[in-house]
C-alpha cells in the first residue's frame, strides 16, 4: 500500500474516533443546520465568535518565540483533541496550518460544512490567543485554504 492510502486511512480512522459517538450527529446536524438557516457568513461569523470566546476561557501564557507559541497551541488544542498546527513566518505574517480538524460527519457535504464552520471558529481562537501575545485586533487571520480530505485548514495571520 502506498503512503498517500496509509495517511487518508489514518485521516478517516482518526476522523471516525476522535468525536465522541455521542456527539457526532448532534454537531453535524448543528453546523448543518445553522449554515443552511443563517447561511455561510452569518453562521461563520457566530462560529469565529465563539472560537473567541474559547481564547478567553483557554488563556495563553505569554510566548516569547514563534516555536514556544506553537508549542503552546499545540498544548492546547492536545487537552481539546483538537488536531495540530505548524506556525511558519513569512514576510511578516504568520502561516497556521491546523491539521486534523475534529469535523464529525461521513458525507462529503457534511464534512464541507463541518469544516466552514470549525474554519471560521479556529480564525477566532487563533486571533484570541495571538492578540493575548500583544497582536493587534485589526490585523486580519483568514483562511486561505481547507482539504477535506485531511481535514487540514491553513490561515495567514497579517496585512
Amino acid at each position: 500500500m502506498n503512503e498517500p492510502d496509509n495517511h487518508s486511512k489514518h485521516i478517516e480512522h482518526y476522523a471516525q474516533r476522535h468525536c465522541s459517538t455521542q456527539w457526532r450527529l448532534f454537531l453535524e446536524l448543528v453546523f448543518d443546520e445553522l449554515f443552511n438557516s443563517a447561511g455561510k457568513e452569518e453562521s461563520s461569523g457566530f462560529w469565529r465568535h465563539i472560537g473567541s470566546r474559547m481564547a478567553i476561557e483557554m488563556p495563553m501564557g505569554e510566548c516569547a518565540t514563534l516555536e514556544s507559541l506553537e508549542k503552546a497551541i499545540n498544548e492546547a488544542l492536545n487537552l481539546l483533541d483538537w488536531g495540530y498546527v505548524s506556525i511558519i513566518a513569512e514576510h511578516q505574517k504568520m502561516r497556521i496550518c491546523h491539521s486534523a480538524c475534529p469535523i464529525p460527519g461521513d458525507s462529503q457535504e457534511g464534512i464541507d460544512i463541518g469544516l466552514l464552520a470549525m474554519s471560521a471558529l479556529l480564525e477566532g481562537l487563533y486571533k484570541g490567543w495571538l492578540s493575548q501575545q500583544g497582536g493587534d485586533m485589526e490585523v486580519p487571520i483568514t483562511c486561505i485554504s481547507c482539504n477535506a480530505e485531511q481535514r487540514e485548514c491553513t490561515f495567514l495571520y497579517g496585512r
